[in-house]
């Protein structure tokens, strides 16, 4: 092999590396927002989160730093678009409901959902997600 050839299949190299980031850093984001969206879905009463993302995923918009700029925008398009996707309809509580326990501890609010991240959002039980945010209006 010369030096031309070496040097063609380096840049060759280089380049498909270069492609495969930059699909790779899409793919993330990409995730990112379905995490982040989906989350916000569920705290609006989606009945179908994941199917709902699909419908508007070609319409997400990225700030700088990578995150959705348009999931509000989204969200409010959707519920208006496909009410009978939404319910305000919260579960029926189990028989005794945790009745008598009297813990308090755990009280979620507004300014600590604020806090987490889309994942831990999404492992907290989404009746009480829904009324922390209804209390801070």
């Amino acid at each position: 092999m010369n030096d031309e050839t070496t040097t063609h299949e380096t840049a060759n190299e280089l380049e498909s590396l270069r492609h495969e980031n930059e699909e790779l850093k899409l793919a993330t984001r990409l995730r990112d927002a379905r995490e982040s969206l989906t989350a916000e879905l569920v705290i609006a009463g989606a009945r179908s989160p994941e199917l709902l993302f699909g419908a508007v995923s070609g319409d997400l918009q990225f700030d700088d730093a990578g995150r959705p700029a348009n999931a509000s925008a989204l969200v409010d398009h959707l519920r208006k678009t496909y009410p009978e996707q939404f319910t305000d309809i919260r579960p029926t509580p189990s028989i005794d409901a945790g009745a008598g326990s009297g813990s308090t501890a755990n009280i979620l609010t507004a300014e600590a959902l604020g806090k987490m991240s889309p994942a831990e959002i999404q492992r907290l039980d989404w009746a009480d997600v829904r009324s922390a945010l209804e209390t801070s209006r």
